[in-house]
């Protein structure tokens, strides 16, 4: 199959279950986006710790995708201000855990042989690699989690909107402008046309949001001109974050020595290479409509 029709197929079949997921959100019981949240989670925390390979042990490995399968089945059914405490509380415990504790026991003379067949001797880069993947992508998607919990249904959509909306006229502008690399040592396609590009496809994708999910109920937050300043703040600086998680991601794999962190999704990679923006830009979205709270809740 053409590379090109593969890719198209499969962003269309991610776009679908997108939507139902988004659907499910905003008529039916925000806990059932949680499953979208959590498989992206565990997935993308797997498939991290398989490109680290033996920088990381097999208990860092366990411990972190362990974590990412917990944290949202326990929000979903505690009350929300014990859900902070139990996800930092619970990242914390397992880096003392993958650390001290582990590192302690394989040295006890009665758990050597133990500690041979579990596990290799704890490092540096190990530690700071699980705390890395404890927090991208688990905490990152939970940020996602709270805007479900709070209605923000509109923030979520703009969150599934720019992210792909960004890359695309990323893409097409870059291919037809062309001109000065953006970061050549990172990632040497990139160019400077295509980074403008993606930053008015993101624009284009929130205010088209804006538009249908809030102007058209009639739930204008001040007035239309106004609003459309607002979603044209939050299109851009989440379509940058969008931008700039794709530069981290590509120097992720840069160190790594690989082209994709899966292969999951036929011609686009793993969940990682498809998330890696979006978790950058949830952040955005959390401040712009978890802490402002501008926009009124969509349910």
């Amino acid at each position: 199959m053409n590379d090109l029709l593969k890719r198209t197929l499969t962003g269309l079949v991610i776009l679908a279950i997108i939507l139902g997921f988004l659907y499910l959100q905003m008529y039916v019981d925000k806990r059932l986006f949680d499953l979208f949240l959590w498989g992206m989670a565990v997935i993308g925390t797997f498939e991290l710790h398989r490109a680290f390979g033996k920088r990381t042990t097999r208990t860092q490995k366990t411990l972190a995708i362990l974590y990412a399968a917990t944290i949202f089945p326990v929000a979903a059914f505690v009350d929300k201000q014990y859900t902070v405490v139990i996800v930092v509380g619970l990242a914390f415990v397992l880096i003392i855990i993958s650390t001290l504790i582990i590192n302690h026991l394989t040295g006890l003379p009665g758990f050597k042989k133990w500690g041979r067949d579990l596990d290799q001797s704890v490092t540096l880069e190990g530690v700071g690699l699980t705390v890395l993947t404890l927090f991208y992508p688990s905490v990152f998607l939970f940020l996602l989690h709270f805007l479900s919990f709070e209605g923000h249904g509109i923030a979520l959509a703009i969150a599934f909107a720019v992210s792909p909306c960004t890359d695309v006229m990323a893409y097409f502008v870059g291919s037809i402008v062309k001109g000065k690399k953006l970061c050549p040592i990172i990632s040497p396609n990139k160019t400077v046309s295509g980074a403008i590009g993606g930053l008015i496809g993101g624009i284009i994708s929130s205010v088209a949001v804006y538009f249908v999910l809030c102007y058209a109920r009639g739930m204008v937050i001040w007035n239309v001109a106004a609003d459309v300043l607002f979603f044209i703040a939050v299109g851009l600086v989440c379509s940058l974050l969008t931008e700039f998680g794709d530069l981290v991601e590509s120097q992720i794999k840069r160190k790594l020595g690989i082209k994709d962190m899966g292969k999951l999704l036929p011609g686009h990679g793993g969940v990682m290479d498809r998330i890696d923006g979006l978790l950058f830009a949830s952040v955005a979205l959390f401040l712009f409509f978890g802490i402002l709270s501008p926009v009124p809740v969509l349910l």
